[in-house]
């Protein structure tokens, strides 16, 4: 999670919107990481833990309740 969260926050500071993807057993760790690169108020899209155990009907079901979420992230004014 970590490098995703470096890769993120960089991004973010270059202007490019990004969004952090992962599940909820890594918000403490994402949330760490944030605030010792200087972006404590960043906050990614949280899935439920884990994920590997889902069917594919599952995931689709759980991407289609995502997809506004990460769309609002993306297009937020900065």
């Amino acid at each position: 999670m970590s490098c995703s969260v470096h890769d993120v926050i960089r991004l973010e500071k270059l202007g490019v919107p990004t969004v952090n993807v992962g599940t909820e057993a890594f918000v403490d760790e994402s949330e760490a990481q944030a605030r010792a690169l200087g972006m404590p108020a960043y906050d990614g899209v949280w899935l439920p833990h884990p994920v590997a155990v889902l069917t594919d009907a599952d995931l689709e079901t759980l991407a289609r309740k995502t997809v506004d979420a990460l769309v609002e992230k993306l297009t937020r004014k900065a």
